[in-house]
């Protein structure tokens, strides 16, 4: 395993952490073969097969079922060899605005003490907001003020923010309240490169890539993908041939989670698996590298298209 520096906050991470929405939700392209999320006993030994390979990057959410439970058991006796983030949804179940500045950090709190209890930790080193859209950016104020909270209870070490996109997390990063972000990135999804990569790296602010798989869009689990994505499956294909012609024996994953590594302005990419085999491949990715040529056709794979690149607009699991 190798190690970057997450921007400011210091904490030093592996290149490759381990994402957790597979462990708690029924999540991704199901195929004939494999569908749902491994039971709880595989689930931990995934969490501690990952630790024994040097991952020490975790990230979770409220929002992930029964991921946080999960990570809480397989945790126990190695919480200090961990970097743990995990997140918080302001908003209200119906996605829409508390009615006052008090009932939203009431609310935040409240979810920041269930995550601890269920993680068994008093403190995250990166706690998170999900999934930012533009309403909830313009709360910025009442969110800087709940870290202020967070971190005065020591609760939280560090913050951080989600986001889909190239504007918002722009706009974010304008306001210095993360010391953190996320990103959707992948070869079929580069947007962030040009805006908000350099001004994160500027700024000295964490960058976690998630998606790198794009949900399996990366592999051959896209030759499952419902009709309607059929841009999609030919842009995966696209990719498969692509690979097939680089005769350097690495696995669609493997080249997906290279991409990703190969930019010196991500820190952390976050992969998801179902299976230990499945993190042996996506470890191994870590010793690959891609040559100039291979990058540059990869970089020729991207689109733009924000109903293609957001899996919540699919309408699958």
């Amino acid at each position: 395993m190798r190690y970057r520096t997450l921007g400011r906050t210091g904490l030093s991470v592996s290149n490759l952490g381990l994402g957790t929405v597979e462990l708690g939700l029924d999540y991704g392209i199901a195929t004939p073969e494999e569908s749902g999320r491994p039971d709880e006993q595989a689930a931990i030994r995934l969490v501690h097969a990952a630790l024994d390979a040097g991952v020490n990057f975790i990230d979770t959410a409220r929002a992930y079922g029964e991921s946080e439970r999960l990570l809480g058991q397989a945790l126990a006796g190695r919480r200090d060899q961990v970097v743990l983030a995990t997140k918080v949804d302001p908003r209200r179940p119906d996605r829409s605005l508390w009615e006052s500045a008090a009932a939203m950090k009431a609310f935040m709190l409240a979810s920041l003490e269930t995550s601890l209890k269920l993680l068994r930790t008093d403190h995250v080193d990166v706690w998170m907001i999900h999934s930012i859209d533009e309403a909830l950016l313009n709360q910025w104020e009442i969110m800087a003020e709940v870290f202020v909270e967070a971190r005065r209870r020591s609760q939280i070490g560090w913050t951080g923010a989600s986001f889909y996109g190239v504007d918002l997390p722009e706009k974010a990063l304008s306001y210095d309240l993360f010391d953190v972000i996320q990103i959707a990135y992948s070869v079929l999804d580069q947007r962030v490169d040009q805006r908000v990569l350099p001004l994160a790296a500027k700024k000295e602010v964490g960058v976690v890539a998630r998606s790198i798989l794009l949900k399996g869009v990366l592999t051959e689990r896209a030759d499952y993908l419902p009709p309607h994505l059929d841009a999609l499956r030919t842009r995966s294909r696209q990719f498969r041939a692509l690979l097939a012609g680089m005769n350097g024996g690495m696995t669609p994953a493997q080249v997906a989670i290279a991409f990703g590594l190969a930019n010196p302005r991500i820190h952390t990419v976050l992969v998801g698996v179902r299976s230990e085999s499945e993190l042996n491949e996506d470890v191994a990715a870590i010793e690959m590298a891609l040559s100039p040529k291979a990058l540059s056709s990869l970089r020729a794979l991207a689109i733009d298209d924000e109903a293609l690149l957001n899996p919540g607009t699919w309408g699958i699991p």
